[in-house]
């Protein structure tokens, strides 16, 4: 075991508000929910390694927030030696927040329920990454839905030490040479004497404001400028000066950015001269031994006269009067000439001869993904694979007919309503214009019927809905079709503010929702070329799509996405946005650049799916989605030319016969034999970053399918159709095949290959994982057959000492029925077919299994289940195995389907060199 620094809080002079109440180490949070906090310091921690925070929470005995995921947050600022805040767009194991850096939610009381009674207090404990160059953290123990006060004692934090380069154990932070950290997932430039250049559009007479933070890794004062230059449409370079910025003969016009600090937070505010369209903003250090990187992405901003929050007022509710506000702060109001003709001055932009291309992203994603079937058929509506819904004559825009979130979030984004357009007998165009019109004026800006319309995916996909239908309308000559054409413009344009707003401020940074706003924020930029503010949106959009590409996706195609199947969007998004830009100038080295990870992404996931076309349900995933259709549509579609790469040609060509696929980094590995016969077999296992937010904890959770029959299954589940405790069970270890040591479930970690060999037609696969703390050594080991007729699963475990034990899980499929043929046999039933269990302890001892279904008697403890399709849980069985012993158990499962598989594993089993790997 390596060894584990125990780090204690530092004491700190707390003022009034950040200590409602303490008693030595008893501290007190009251419920003015959001505002009431305790602040605590920790000195001295490791940076580019994992850390895990852990307290006891008392709570009151008449708390009525029992049952919520966000009962309370635990908010954490990250700090540089010399007290410098950092500002990291992503860190591993907690979700960003505007209230606090970043954030962890602690579910409430009934979540640590034990034994008959809940507990009034429990042991709250979670993992997350710090990233270098922090040495310091500043926590908040936040108060945020609990109705009474809560106590929090005994804070603390540990860390394994981690070894030098000399071999000597130490405590240090990141080294100032240091070498990429995979789970950092870091964006950020490292500056040298030549400039790295980034390009905006800006807006005509506005400001443009840049804001960064400059992080020094040097041991002395360094300084950085930023380079500026501005051209106009054409693309020449206007000749300085330029208001407000210096200009010299060796690197022309630029801004001095002197960083004194570890970290130094700059805003850059820039008048463009008179005729510029473009900015470029080249940083740069000033001497070649500074080691300074620039964090990004930026966050930018065009001044704020023009912040979405400023133009909006009371006495300009509609979206009409919001725009012409927005025409008359940018002096874009039309000439007398064109007053005489037309009434508003927003019809210089709607005219057929204004518009742009209309190149929308969802709902070409949506066929891709899907298919082209209608969501509209005999006047019903089918969203989300539930029944089809009347389509009343009168909507109230609060329609809620299934009690489903995602229902209601497809419903709100009005994606339906291009399928009605093409419905003659519905109304068609007219029709649908109506309708989204009515959907707007029901829902005054602030003021929803709905809050999930609020969400961005939901206004990204509506942005693009209204685009579509100001087209279709763009040619009619009729006074009532301009009114309504005028009406769909300002709320575009109105979408267009929120969503630059989201995009730039990296508020979802890194993740799909980022990506798809950046990419409805383009598709309004090209219709609307002539709008003076398009060329900022398209410009913010697409540097926020690049740095989004990289920190989702490695150059090798690994990403820090837990979700196959989100990771299938995340390409296919790439894909449609590298096909859709072709044609826009200035793009060419982006889309060259996110192709070759699309690419190397694409080869993974091909490879990954099995041969029913399925791809695993790790993480979060809808079990009704056939991805071999999805596929074969995108790349069709969209991905022909990266057909010529020799290897993903090989993967798409989806060889036969025995096969292990072990993708170098990306935290999976799968085994098939397949033969282009129905009883092919499977074995998926996933070992990638665990990461908080909409994220489940099953690192070296496996699924297993044996000659045609999918026995071991990971329930899946999606944030959109899961709440509550259903949503709290689906992402925690219980709902998946992991193993838990002393009762504890995963926190945020990472898994990595430590071996791996083949042996006698078996390829043996020994993964070691951190999502246990840094208390817990912990490996688990697959071996598996060439044709998988029989598999093992192995866990080691070991502590600093003393007894320890654990419990592994087994999920199987809904329609599999499993029983106990005595204690140390288990027998899953398919049809004809069976699977055998067997439990063999390599070093402890065997204590048990046991088998639940459908256990739901407390919320914090639900057993049995796989999720529902359509949303929810359905009950199906779990077999539960336990081993103990003291300071090293190692034991498992062999699951066999015939006699001569068993032999072969037990013979296996006896080798001296897997009995080494064992361990």
């Amino acid at each position: 075991m390596p060894e584990v620094r125990r780090i204690p809080p530092t004491p700190r002079d707390q003022v009034a508000e950040d200590l409602p109440s303490s008693a030595g180490d008893v501290h007190v949070v009251t419920n003015n929910n959001r505002w009431s906090r305790i602040v605590f310091d920790f000195k001295d921690v490791s940076g580019d390694a994992w850390c895990e925070f852990s307290f006891q929470v008392a709570w009151h005995q008449d708390e009525e927030a029992q049952a919520v995921h966000d009962f309370a947050s635990v908010g954490i600022d990250f700090l540089t030696e010399d007290g410098s805040s950092i500002d990291f767009s992503y860190v591993p194991g907690l979700s960003r927040t505007q209230i606090d850096p970043h954030s962890y939610y602690i579910a409430g009381p009934v979540y640590y329920e034990r034994g008959c009674e809940p507990l009034q207090s429990g042991r709250v404990q979670f993992a997350f990454f710090i990233p270098a160059p922090a040495r310091h953290l500043t926590i908040r123990i936040r108060s945020w839905r609990n109705s009474h006060p809560f106590t929090v004692s005994d804070l603390k934090i540990h860390q394994a030490v981690q070894p030098s380069k000399d071999g000597q154990a130490t405590h240090v932070g990141s080294p100032v040479v240091r070498s990429i950290i995979p789970v950092s997932r870091r964006t950020w430039w490292d500056l040298s004497t030549t400039p790295q250049w980034q390009r905006y559009g800006i807006v005509p007479g506005q400001p443009f404001v840049v804001r960064g933070q400059l992080i020094n890794w040097g041991t002395e004062s360094g300084g950085t400028l930023a380079r500026i230059t501005f051209r106009d449409a054409q693309g020449k370079e206007l000749a300085p000066p330029y208001e407000g910025v210096p200009s010299s003969p060796a690197v022309g016009t630029f801004i001095d950015i002197p960083v004194h600090r570890q970290t130094r937070r700059f805003t850059l505010e820039l008048t463009p001269p008179a005729q510029a369209a473009t900015v470029e903003l080249g940083f740069q250090v000033w001497k070649a031994e500074s080691l300074i990187s620039l964090a990004t992405p930026l966050e930018v901003s065009i001044g704020d006269d023009l912040l979405l929050e400023n133009i909006l007022r009371e006495d300009n509710p509609s979206a009409l009067s919001f725009v012409e506000d927005v025409c008359t702060r940018l002096g874009c109001r039309p000439n007398s000439e064109t007053l005489k003709i037309r009434a508003s001055p927003v019809d210089q932009f709607i005219s057929p001869e204004s518009l742009g291309p209309l190149v929308t992203f969802h709902d070409r994603l949506r066929i891709i993904q899907h298919g082209e079937a209608s969501t509209i058929a005999d006047r019903h509506l089918a969203l989300c694979d539930l029944e089809p819904w009347p389509i009343p004559e009168v909507f109230e825009w609060t329609e809620d007919p299934y009690r489903s979130s995602a229902w209601r979030l497809e419903f709100q984004s009005l994606s339906w309503i291009l399928d009605l357009a093409r419905s003659p007998e519905l109304g068609g165009p007219a029709r649908a214009a109506e309708l989204a019109i009515s959907w707007s004026q029901a829902n005054p800006w602030g003021q929803p019927k709905d809050p999930l319309s609020t969400y961005p995916l939901s206004m990204a996909v509506r942005a693009e809905v209204l685009l579509h239908l100001l087209t279709l309308g763009a040619t009619s000559k009729s006074g009532k079709d301009l009114k309504r054409q005028r009406e769909i413009f300002a709320e575009i344009v109105r979408y267009g503010f929120a969503l630059s707003e989201i995009v730039s401020q990296n508020i979802f940074s890194p993740s799909i929702i980022q990506l798809r706003t950046a990419c409805a924020l383009i598709a309004i930029s090209r219709v609307f070329p002539h709008f003076p503010i398009a060329p900022y949106w398209i410009s913010v959009a697409l540097a926020q799509l690049r740095s989004g590409f990289d920190q989702l996706i490695g150059p090798d195609g690994s990403s820090i996405e837990q979700s196959l199947h989100y990771r299938l969007e995340i390409v296919s998004i790439g894909l449609l946005l590298v096909h859709s830009l072709a044609d826009v100038p200035g793009t060419e080295e982006f889309r060259e650049h996110i192709s070759t990870r699309l690419k190397n992404s694409l080869k993974v996931i091909v490879g990954i799916t099995d041969p029913a076309g399925m791809l695993p349900s790790f993480g979060d995933t809808l079990r009704s989605r056939h991805h071999a259709s999805w596929l074969r549509r995108l790349i069709s579609g969209y991905g022909r030319s990266l057909l010529s790469d020799a290897k993903l040609a090989e993967e798409l060509s989806y060889p036969t016969g025995p096969r292990m696929f072990a993708p170098e980094g990306d935290g999976i590995v799968a085994f098939r034999d397949y033969d282009r016969r129905p009883h092919w077999s499977y074995l998926c296992a996933s070992f990638t970053e665990q990461r908080h937010e909409n994220g489940h904890f099953d690192c070296s959770s496996f699924v297993y399918t044996a000659r045609g029959v999918q026995w071991i299954s990971d329930p899946g589940g999606a944030s959109l159709y899961d709440s509550g405790p259903a949503r709290h069970y689906l992402t925690s270890s219980s709902a998946h095949n992991v193993a838990a040591p002393d009762g504890r479930g995963q926190s945020s970690g990472i898994g990595w290959i430590e071996a791996q060999t083949s042996l006698n037609d078996a390829n043996i696969v020994r993964i070691g994982t951190n999502v246990y703390g840094p208390s817990y050594n912990h490996a688990r080991t697959f071996i598996c057959l060439d044709n998988l007729d029989a598999v093992a699963v192995f866990d080691r475990f070991q502590n600093s000492g003393g007894l320890i034990s654990f419990e592994g899980l087994l999920h199987f499929e809904e329609n599999i029925a499993v029983a106990l043929a005595n204690s140390k046999l288990a027998i899953g039933f398919r049809n004809k077919s069976r699977l055998r269990i067997i439990p063999h302890p390599i070093a402890g001892e065997y204590s048990g299994m046991a088998i639940h279904n459908g256990r739901n008697d407390r919320p914090g403890s639900l057993q049995g289940f796989v999720s529902h399709p359509l949303g929810g849980l359905q009950p199906a069985n779990v077999l539960n195995y336990r081993f103990s012993g003291s300071d090293t158990i190692c034991g498992g499962v062999i699951l066999t389907m015939t006699d001569q598989g068993l032999r072969r594993i037990v013979d296996l089993l006896a080798r001296p060199e897997v009995k080494k790997l064992l361990g």
